[in-house]
């Protein structure tokens, strides 16, 4: 696949990366919106793409494709674009119920690759582990960087949806020297002390970036103590519109984590602009928090068929030395210090990240609106717990009707991508308006309490040798003991991070390899077991 994006971006054309661990309906509606003509797959996973009408390439076959094409281009045609040219287009939630596309050109792409190298440092020696999935645009900045500049890709498995022992074996024993990961995994990899010390001990590890979320101060205090200056670190920052990276925080041996309230997320990249404003885009004192534009060379085209939408957040850039040029409204708040170092504060509005996906409640809400039984919803971010933030849906339901949690949660992963289904539904009788009459956010209590979450439920214990080795799996992962047959791993505190632990201990135990997929179509063990059984076949 990796040889592939790069075929398209040489002939001059743009890529549409697709996650099949979506439903279907979603990778349906990104192919008819995005007008792919072509596309490349693998033949296990041509079924989910049954109604699509283009053409397609099976690259587990693709010599019988080129036999069949000519072997001189087309009269006229051109093998390369232009600068301006799309090079990709990414699809992130969107407010209005459908996500959206962010057209990203050939240019903004490649000053990516050249501003992001002064901080990275890739060259021939260098071994960088693919760790994000091609949705997600931070693959792009695993793929490309590295390779322009003379790097090694290691492509290994799926690296993020293993244990954080097995990951550090991974990182050891493949001799990877950079390594970029989501902050909530991170966080997570920090507790794991014998594992930060074979990585600076035992590894060839020089650098770990982390990007998607705000970093914890006391990780990072945790990180240094542990592995000290062996292994370089950083905290990256950057939305899809300004591709992938903005602005590069790494701190020094005299860095202090009594002078900002967070970890900084830094200064930006080469020939990134960045600015602190205020509602008449007027720029804010150093220490006063403002709303953050992104202007530059990183800015992405737009959103694909959406004009308005790209004039609302993609404004005209009012400062001298910028005629012409735009900038862009990331909808963060910040703050910068006297030296311009920038410290994320929050968003001015309701969109969240979870474990680095951005995630729009109002795409949420107007998906869970679908279903008849609905009359109205709300869906707030519970972060009590920084390390597992959760989503969580409240309810009306519309009189006379009937409706239950898991059949509200059902019908949300039928449709919506497994990270932004809320593993809790909280039902109301009406939900709560400030005096101006909106939703009261503020006032919506969570309803994500993995501790009861099956309290008072019927037990049905493992009924076969599988649904048995099932069960000892989630017990271990969850914490939990007699978990029943068709208890919804979600609504037990289970989050994608487990999810991928979940799926890499019944590969190691069963011998049996089931995408993520299925376990957020079949959350249950008795589902599972049906999955296993139907794979051993």
């Amino acid at each position: 696949m990796i040889s592939a994006l790069f075929g398209v971006l040489r002939a001059g054309a743009a890529y549409v990366p697709l996650d099949p661990d979506y439903p279907v309906e979603r990778l349906r509606y990104v192919l008819e919106h995005s007008g792919a003509t072509t596309l490349l797959t693998r033949k296990g996973l041509t079924p989910l793409f049954a109604d699509y009408r283009g053409g397609i390439v099976d690259l587990d076959d693709v010599r019988t494709h080129l036999d069949t094409l000519p072997t001189e281009p087309p009269a006229g045609s051109t093998s390369t674009g232009s600068g301006a040219d799309p090079a990709y287009v990414i699809y992130s939630s969107g407010s209005t119920g459908r996500p959206k596309g962010v057209l990203v050109g050939h240019r903004s792409l490649a000053n990516h690759s050249s501003a992001v190298n002064r901080h990275f440092r890739f060259g021939p020696g260098d071994r960088v582990l693919q760790c994000r999935p091609l949705g997600f645009d931070a693959a792009a900045e695993e793929i490309f960087p590295p390779l322009l500049h003379g790097a090694a890709l290691v492509l290994d498995g799926d690296p993020l949806r293993q244990t954080y022992r097995a990951l550090t074996r991974q990182v050891i024993d493949t001799g990877t020297t950079f390594l970029s990961v989501p902050t909530a995994f991170w966080h997570g990899w920090v507790r794991e002390e014998d594992c930060l010390v074979r990585l600076a001990e035992e590894s060839s590890l020089r650098l770990l970036v982390v990007a998607g979320e705000q970093a914890s101060r006391h990780a990072l205090l945790t990180w240094r103590e542990r592995v000290g200056e062996r292994i370089r670190w950083c905290n990256v920052y950057g939305p899809t519109e300004a591709t992938i990276t903005s602005t590069v925080f790494e701190p020094g041996a005299d860095w202090s984590p009594d002078r900002f309230s967070s970890v900084p997320i830094g200064h930006p990249v080469a020939n990134v602009r960045c600015h602190i404003l205020d509602e008449s885009l007027a720029p804010v004192p150093a220490g006063t928090v403002g709303e953050l534009y992104l202007g530059g060379a990183g800015l992405a085209i737009g959103y694909l068929d959406a004009p308005a939408l790209t004039a609302e957040r993609f404004v005209a850039d009012p400062f001298p030395g910028a005629p012409g040029g735009r900038l862009y409204r990331t909808g963060d708040l910040a703050r910068s210090d006297a030296d311009g170092c920038i410290e994320f504060v929050g968003r001015r509005d309701h969109q969240v990240k979870i474990r680095g996906y951005r995630v729009e409640p109002g795409e949420i809400e107007a998906v869970a609106g679908e279903h008849p039984a609905v009359r109205a919803c709300a869906v707030v971010l519970d972060d009590s717990d920084p390390d597992n933030p959760a989503l969580g849906l409240h309810a009306v339901v519309n009189a006379h009707m009937a409706l239950t949690e898991r059949e509200l949660i059902g019908f949300l992963r039928r449709r919506l991508p497994w990270y932004m289904v809320p593993p809790r539904v909280r039902f109301l009788a009406e939900l709560p308006l400030t005096p101006h009459g909106k939703i009261d956010r503020a006032a919506l209590t969570s309803p994500v309490d993995t501790g009861s979450a099956d309290a008072g439920a019927a037990y049905t214990a493992p009924r076969t040798p599988v649904e048995a080795a099932l069960a000892a799996i989630w017990e271990e992962l969850l914490d939990r003991r007699d978990i029943s047959v068709d208890a919804d791993f979600f609504q037990l505190g289970g989050h994608s991070l487990l999810a991928a632990g979940l799926i890499t201990r019944i590969r190691a135990r069963l011998n049996v390899s089931l995408p993520v997929r299925v376990l957020f179509e079949s959350p249950t063990i008795e589902g599972l077991a049906a999955a296993v059984s139907d794979a051993l076949l």
